[in-house]
């Protein structure tokens, strides 16, 4: 049996695709109004598939394609939306198919046919590659707010009160000058989801905000620190500190 979340912020539209995929014999594991919240739901129950809506508030479907490649075992993706503009952009993205609302008994047959055919072909099973992606993707989207957790729902924080994200114990947070809030993402997801021009990686454990920078401490052997807005100071991993002296104008001179 097929395994499936539905993905989209209009409670109606998920409650129709969800009556259709039942009709077909696919048992829907998880609904979500929104992409983190999806997000979340990918990682711990591994659908075989996720009917995923392009335009929503927060990450969208696009967004969210890109996000997905960092999971262990990322499902097929079927978008389903009402604006046919964006077919192009959903193949580029890895999609198995495109759904224009509303969608029709004989146009779903169609795509559940080829998700099946995939399923049975283990060799068709091996996702796109990351690598194979950057190849084939257009400039990247990037997050307007990042979504963080909250009590049954999810949050969107502005990114210009964003610090510092950081890894600590398996969770990442996003630190303000209030306080610290826990994502949904990777590391390595918010890398590729944040824009590069403002966010860098300077250790494994931590991004941060260059306009929050206001220091570059020099701390002996080959050793930096950077100090935020708030007085915290951060380590910068040794491979990481080259990219981050070229994002800060220095122009690879050492600092002494």
């Amino acid at each position: 049996m097929i395994t499936a979340i539905i993905v989209d912020d209009e409670p109606l539209a998920r409650s129709r695709m969800k009556r259709l995929l039942e009709l077909h014999g696919v048992q829907i594991v998880a609904e979500a109004a929104n992409g983190a919240i999806a997000l979340q739901q990918s990682e711990d129950l591994q659908p075989d598939l996720l009917f995923l809506d392009i335009q929503m508030p927060g990450l969208t479907g696009l967004q969210m394609a890109t996000a997905l490649l960092h999971l262990k075992k990322a499902p097929y993706l079927v978008f389903v939306t009402g604006y046919s503009e964006h077919s192009l952009a959903a193949f580029e993205y890895g999609a198995l198919d495109y759904l224009v609302k509303p969608v029709t008994q004989e146009r779903l047959t169609i795509t559940l046919t080829r998700v099946r055919e995939r399923l049975t072909d283990q060799q068709a099973r091996t996702r796109i590659t990351e690598a194979d992606l950057k190849k084939a993707l257009p400039a990247p989207e990037f997050l307007r707010s990042l979504p963080i957790r909250a009590d049954f729902a999810a949050r969107f924080l502005a990114l210009d009160k964003i610090l510092c994200v950081f890894a600590r114990e398996k969770k990442v947070y996003a630190l303000t000058a209030e306080a610290e809030h826990r994502t949904f993402y990777t590391l390595t997801q918010l890398e590729t989801l944040l824009p590069t021009d403002r966010f860098v990686r300077i250790h494994d454990s931590t991004l941060v905000n260059l306009d929050e920078v206001q220091e570059l401490i020099y701390l002996g052997d080959h050793a930096y620190e950077v100090r935020l807005s708030n007085q915290q100071r951060l380590r910068v991993g040794r491979t990481r500190y080259p990219e981050l002296q070229r994002r800060l104008g220095l122009d690879h001179r050492p600092i002494v």
